[in-house]
C-alpha cells in the first residue's frame, strides 16, 4: 500500500489539472471522496473539476455546497472527446474501478491517453488505472484517501474531514454495519478532531425525507414478499410507482436495507424498474449469503453483503434469478 502511495503522489504533483469522478448513481462515500479530493486539490495549487455520472441525490447536496455538472445532463460525452469541456493531465476515479459502473464515461476513458489514478475499496475491477490505490480490508474509500492524506502530510481542513466523515459514516451505515470495525472508529475519533461534525452530517443525511420519498417507502413496503420461511425478502418499485408519489430514482437509496430490521431475514433483495427496461437490483445479506458472488456472476459487483446489478427481463423473471440463488447458497448451509 505504501508503494502504491508513493506512486499516487508523484501522480498528483505532477498533474496540474484533474477530472474527478466516481460510480453512476453517487452514494455518501463516492460524493465525500471527490469533494475531499477535489479541495486537497485546490489546497495544492492544481485546477480541479469534479464531473457526476447522475444526477445527485438532494441529501448529498450539502457536501460540494454548489452544484456540480452532470454528464448527459450538463456535459456531453462530446464535450470530454473535444476538450470544450477542460483540459486534464489526470482523471481521479473513486470508489469504482469498473467499466459497467461508469455508464458512457467508459466510452472517453478507454480511448483516452491521460493517466487514471484510482482509489477504490472493492474487490472486483476492471483495472482502469495508471495507478490504483485498491485496499479491499477498508470499510470505505474514505477511509484510504484519509490515509493518502496523512502520508503525503497534506492539509486536513474541517470541509475534508466532514466530506470523508460522510464517505466512512454512510459505507458503515452510521457504524452499525459489519464493516465496522476498530480501524472505522478510529478514522471517525480523528475526522471529528479535524473539524468533522457528526450531529450536522446525521441531520443532513438522515432527518429530510421528503414527503414523495416516504410515500414511496410506503409503497415499497406494500410490496414486500417473505420467502423460505421469512429467511428472504424481496422488494420491488415499478416506473408507476414514481410517478404516483413524485418519488426519483435517488430517493430509494437505503430502501433495501428496511427489511434488515426484522430479526429472521438473512438477504434481502430490491427490484427498482428502469426507465430503458430491466431492473436495477440492489442485494443484502447478514452474512448468510454472498451477494457479491450472486451479483458478480450477473455482471454487477461490490462486497459480500452488500452488492447491486442491473438486470434485464420482467419483475418475474429478474425475481427468480435472484430468488434461485438467494435458495441455492442458503440450502447449502442447512
Amino acid at each position: 500500500m505504501i508503494k502504491n502511495f508513493n506512486k499516487a503522489v508523484d501522480l498528483i504533483n505532477k498533474s496540474k489539472s484533474l477530472l474527478i469522478t466516481s460510480h453512476t448513481r453517487p452514494d455518501g462515500d463516492a460524493v465525500g471522496c471527490m469533494k475531499a479530493f477535489y479541495d486537497t486539490a485546490t489546497l495544492l495549487g492544481k485546477k480541479a473539476q469534479p464531473l457526476l455520472l447522475s444526477p445527485l441525490a438532494k441529501w448529498y447536496e450539502f457536501i460540494f455546497q454548489k452544484p456540480i455538472p452532470v454528464l448527459g445532463n450538463d456535459v456531453k460525452i462530446e464535450d470530454l472527446q473535444n476538450g470544450s469541456f477542460g483540459s486534464f493531465d489526470l482523471i481521479v476515479i473513486v470508489d469504482t474501478n469498473s467499466y459497467v459502473q461508469l455508464t458512457e464515461f467508459d466510452k472517453w476513458l478507454k480511448v483516452s491517453k491521460i493517466p487514471v489514478l484510482v482509489i477504490d475499496h472493492h474487490l472486483t475491477g476492471d483495472g482502469l488505472g495508471t495507478v490504483e490505490v485498491v485496499d479491499s480490508t477498508a470499510a470505505a474509500t474514505g477511509e484510504i484517501i484519509f490515509d493518502l492524506l496523512k502520508f503525503a502530510k497534506w492539509e486536513i481542513t474541517p470541509d475534508i474531514a466532514q466530506a470523508l466523515y460522510v464517505a466512512i459514516a454512510t459505507d458503515t451505515g452510521w457504524f452499525r454495519f459489519d464493516n465496522t470495525d476498530s480501524r472505522v472508529m478510529r478514522n471517525a475519533s480523528s475526522l471529528i478532531e479535524f473539524g468533522a461534525s457528526p450531529t450536522t452530517i446525521y441531520r443532513k443525511l438522515y432527518q429530510n425525507y421528503s414527503t414523495s420519498r416516504l410515500k414511496l417507502l410506503g409503497v415499497m413496503l406494500n410490496n414486500l414478499e417473505f420467502h423460505r420461511n421469512g429467511q428472504i425478502a424481496i422488494q420491488h418499485i415499478m416506473r408507476s410507482d414514481f410517478d404516483a408519489t413524485g418519488a426519483t430514482g435517488s430517493d430509494t437509496e437505503e430502501f433495501v436495507n428496511e427489511c434488515q430490521r426484522v430479526s429472521i431475514v438473512k438477504c434481502a433483495a430490491l427490484f427498482v424498474e428502469l426507465k430503458d427496461g430491466g431492473f436495477r437490483c440492489s442485494l443484502r445479506s447478514d452474512g448468510s449469503v454472498d451477494v457479491q458472488q450472486i451479483a458478480s456472476e450477473l455482471g454487477g459487483g461490490g462486497h459480500k453483503l452488500a452488492s447491486g446489478v442491473n438486470l434485464k427481463g420482467n419483475l418475474a423473471e429478474v425475481k427468480k434469478l435472484i430468488l434461485d440463488r438467494f435458495e441455492q447458497q442458503l440450502s447449502s448451509k442447512d
